[in-house]
């Protein structure tokens, strides 16, 4: 099997600059588009999409305030992730009309809740999902978060806790280094990438650093990522009645940020789905089980096509 090269390009919206990278411009195969999550950048998934190159036109997007996009990234105006939804449905609308049909969509985490919410409100650019981690609150706990100081934190499902939690650790977070040896060397082997598999986290500094005179300068500045961590009041949930594609859902067995009702609501909206626990495998398991998921891409594409 070759391994195709990826390029880098831009969209260029009203707004500003969308970047993206991009695997085998052919017009022939299907499209796939992917959504990374918070913090990171599309080409942090790198190794996980580029072996997926022979099957697919691929395309991986630097969601607003991450990687190279040069979009508005306010943190007092980050409210919900709505804004992430209909910076995609412009990409994707892109990539489907190119194509001349809908295209096959991919996202972990954040950008698994984002792609949900396209397919939901934009059913005729999706013919299939592939969700990894999608974010997913239950509506009981949405309630719970509305009556704010009255209801302790501590009551609230452990996944609102750690995303809290990561939202203040994020804020405290390092944002200039003196090169990427330096991130590399802070990052490896430590908090959300210390189940990593090599190269991975080398992907993410190149995709999610730039340098000026002095400093090799995180991206994706650390007050957006924690406004994003804390906007947990978009719905996902109910989007998930208006999706009426194929779904594969790929969860982690410790410490899934995907939740019931969510998985059994997604159940009904494809009985045939393919609905997968990896096992010994975390939030994080695109970067640790890159061939588990890739085997499912290719899987999806065998029902959609």
């Amino acid at each position: 099997m070759v391994k195709k090269e990826f390029s880098e390009k831009f969209h260029n919206f009203s707004d500003g600059k969308v970047s993206y990278i991009e695997w085998n411009n052919d017009s022939t195969l299907p499209g796939f588009q992917f959504s990374h999550a918070t913090g990171f950048n599309s080409l942090t998934y790198k190794k996980l999409l580029e072996p997926l190159s022979n099957d697919f036109h691929i395309r991986a997007i630097d969601a607003r305030g991450h990687g190279f996009t040069e979009t508005e990234a306010i943190p007092e105006k980050m409210y919900n992730w709505a804004v992430y939804r209909d910076d995609l449905i412009r990409s994707v609308e892109n990539f489907a009309e190119e194509k001349g049909q809908p295209i096959i969509l991919g996202g972990h985490s954040m950008g698994g809740a984002t792609i949900m919410q396209v397919a939901a409100k934009r059913p005729d650019l999706v013919c299939g999902l592939v969700l990894i981690e999608p974010v997913l609150i239950p509506r009981r706990n949405l309630r719970l978060i509305k009556i704010g100081r009255k209801f302790p934190i501590a009551k609230i499902i452990p996944f609102i806790k750690e995303a809290t939690s990561r939202a203040d650790s994020t804020l405290k977070r390092r944002r200039k280094f003196p090169n990427r040896d330096m991130i590399k060397k802070s990052y490896k082997g430590r908090g959300a990438f210390t189940t990593w598999n090599d190269g991975f986290l080398d992907d993410y500094i190149d995709g999610g650093t730039k340098e000026d005179e002095e400093f090799c300068v995180l991206t994706c500045h650390p007050e957006w990522e924690a406004a994003t961590f804390s906007s947990w009041k978009h719905n996902a949930m109910e989007a998930i009645k208006n999706i009426n594609c194929p779904i594969t859902l790929l969860q982690g067995e410790i410490g899934s940020t995907t939740q019931e009702p969510g998985i059994k609501l997604l159940k009904k909206q494809d009985p045939n789905g393919v609905f997968r626990i990896i096992k010994e495998s975390s939030h994080f398991l695109p970067m640790e089980y890159p061939e588990v998921i890739q085997e499912e891409i290719r899987k999806i594409k065998t029902r959609v096509y």
